[in-house]
């Protein structure tokens, strides 16, 4: 007789339940699940209007070179806007990179869809092989992106604010299309070119996922336009021209 008194046969085995593993890994999940969630909530729960500034260029492409660099004139100009956006308490704003750092297109376009971004503004600087070259001009989402009715609107905005600032617009108002062609050639339309197409445009106004306007703050190139635009007293006074035009978007007024 075998044990239990059943001839050939023996209790059955129970299996051992792992719960010193299960347990960690529920634990771990649940935790993710609440920080997960709180993130996508925050956006939600904060009624500030969440604006995202891209500094063109920056690392070791220091964009272009003439009177003053354009990656440092963009780095300026991000510095003083994102100050007086915080300063005025409205705003929720983040930068795509700090000063002297890099940062990949994707990377940029990332941190305007992580913070749910409502505007982007990229900040660049022009250049030109003629050095009397000068002026302002900003480059919305094209006619058939999702955000092409906003991003327009804002680049009206801007362009506006930057003549009041004493900048003379070039193309429609100072407002253009850019598209790339298969073999790379970058091809500028005036903002009068309504016509939907297939060509890729820049893209900071193309893949952040909310309306965008890339603007080229002044020629570098331009011995008298970065004078008055692109050094730190013309990245000041330009930062508020474009603080005023992201109040007009958002129809605010300024603080008193």
């Amino acid at each position: 007789m075998t044990s239990m008194g059943i001839p050939g046969r023996y209790p059955p085995r129970r299996r051992r339940r792992r719960r010193g593993c299960v347990r960690p890994l529920l634990c771990i999940l649940g935790l993710l699940t609440v920080v997960i969630g709180a993130a996508a909530l925050r956006p939600l729960l904060d009624k500030r209007c969440r604006v995202v500034i891209d500094p063109g260029h920056g690392g070791i492409d220091s964009g272009a070179v003439g009177t003053v660099t354009e990656a440092e004139m963009a780095e300026q100009t991000a510095a003083f806007l994102a100050a007086l956006l915080q300063e005025d308490g409205r705003f929720a704003v983040w930068q795509t990179r700090e000063a002297g750092d890099g940062a990949e297109l994707s990377a940029r376009c990332w941190t305007a869809k992580l913070h749910r971004a409502e505007l982007l503004l990229s900040i660049h600087g022009n250049s030109a092989e003629d050095p009397s070259a000068r002026g302002f001009e900003c480059y919305p989402a094209p006619p058939g992106r999702e955000y092409h009715q906003q991003s327009r609107r804002f680049a009206e905005l801007v362009a506006k604010r930057a003549a009041e600032a004493g900048l003379s617009l070039r193309g429609d108002n100072g407002v253009r299309y850019a598209y790339y062609s298969e073999d790379g050639r970058k091809e500028l339309v005036d903002g009068t070119d309504g016509r939907v197409r297939e060509e890729p445009s820049f893209g900071m106004v193309e893949h952040p996922g909310c309306p965008a306007v890339l603007a080229e703050q002044c020629f570098v190139t331009n011995p008298e336009d970065a004078a008055q635009f692109g050094t730190e007293a013309g990245s000041r006074k330009m930062a508020y021209q474009y603080y005023l035009a992201i109040l007009d978007y958002f129809d605010l007024a300024p603080v008193s």
